[in-house]
């Protein structure tokens, strides 16, 4: 065989078996025959409240039972398609007088009351519970999950090991622990010592005194678009006005009631001293503190450890925002609008 051409046949053979793994793409990118968009598994999906709307689906079949116990005030029992146990009440206070404990060691059982639901202390709820009502709880109480159609309050030392979702306004005692997601279409109030992982609400305050409606801050967010970089650390005196987003690659501080109009990023710590007021968002590639009496309109993001203190808040009710970080310590008097996501680990503190 001429040397040439067996060059030739070589270099195409070698050619055809590289282009060989492309034919699919280049075909596709020809006739674009898979362009719809893929599936999405909806229990994994990021909208908090999937589980109550499921969890309210899951009850239809119960509801002619609800209905009738509502009706008589007396109180039903029966089996879900799938074999689990159900209760249903027509008296929420009923469930104060019921072995809970004895017959939840047995045969766990689904609680769906009428009315405003009131529990026993000490007890583990190992099946959902419902109330068309609020749901009120003892202390020292164990809830695998809660759906409520007008508040939900925990007492001291309870926790949940999945969801909650409240349709009013949910609160939890001193020292509960809130294992799942939690949210609720009015606000959350966590006391001291709570621990807690994804929260959502218009509002999310920690510390029963906050109030809400007096803690926003302005809902203009800054529309600048200039841009500071330091290379190494910086400080932002105490009471100056920054007219820039800010970028840091080292340590960033910024001082007593300085007032930044656009976001800041720092590479390493961040720390606000007390009074700051940032326009945009606020990301911390390490540890992120706020100071006491800070307003921030924007997202927070650390990517280590997030520390709040009192009287500090995040976003507005009219422009909600998200608080992010694998571990999150806030104050008592700190105040939430939107999201607040531990990632691994939330808590109020027990400050005074």
């Amino acid at each position: 065989m001429n040397p040439l051409g067996a060059v030739l046949s070589l270099a195409l053979i070698t050619g055809a078996l590289l282009m060989l793994p492309l034919v699919p793409a280049l075909r596709e990118l020809r006739t674009k025959s898979d362009a719809m968009p893929l599936s999405v598994i909806q229990q994994h999906a990021g909208e908090i409240r999937f589980f109550a709307d499921g969890f309210r689906s899951y009850l239809k079949p119960i509801e002619p039972a609800l209905r009738e116990c509502i009706g008589s005030g007396g109180h039903s029992t029966g089996t879900m398609a799938d074999g689990s146990a159900y209760l249903v009440l027509g008296r929420g206070e009923e469930a104060l007088y019921l072995p809970f404990r004895e017959r939840n060691q047995f045969k766990p059982v689904m609680i769906a009351s009428g009315g405003d639901l009131l529990l026993p202390s000490e007890t583990h709820f190992s099946r959902d519970i419902y109330s068309t009502g609020s749901v009120i709880g003892g202390t020292k109480n164990r809830y695998r999950a809660i759906l409520a159609e007008k508040d939900v309050r925990l007492g001291a030392e309870s926790s949940v090991m999945r969801w909650v979702h409240a349709v009013g306004e949910f609160g939890a005692d001193p020292s509960c622990n809130l294992y799942g997601r939690v949210s609720s279409d009015k606000g959350i109030r966590l006391s001291r010592g709570c621990g807690f992982q994804r929260l959502n609400a218009p509002y999310i305050a920690a510390g029963s005194e906050t109030d809400a409606t007096e803690n926003g801050i302005s809902s203009t967010a800054s529309a600048t678009t200039q841009r500071v970089f330091h290379d190494g650390d910086f400080e932002v005196q105490a009471g100056q006005v920054f007219l820039s987003n800010l970028v840091v690659r080292g340590n960033l501080r910024i001082g007593t009631g300085a007032v930044i109009r656009g976001s800041v990023k720092s590479e390493r710590e961040l720390i606000l001293e007390s009074g700051v007021s940032v326009e945009g968002s606020l990301i911390s590639s390490s540890r992120l503190e706020i100071g006491a009496g800070c307003k921030v309109h924007g997202p927070v993001i650390a990517e280590r450890t997030a520390l709040i203190k009192a009287g500090s808040c995040c976003g507005t009710l009219l422009h909600p925002t998200t608080v992010s970080a694998p571990n999150i310590e806030i104050d008592p008097g700190v105040i939430i609008f939107g999201t607040l996501w531990a990632r691994e680990q939330g808590q109020v503190t027990t400050k005074i």
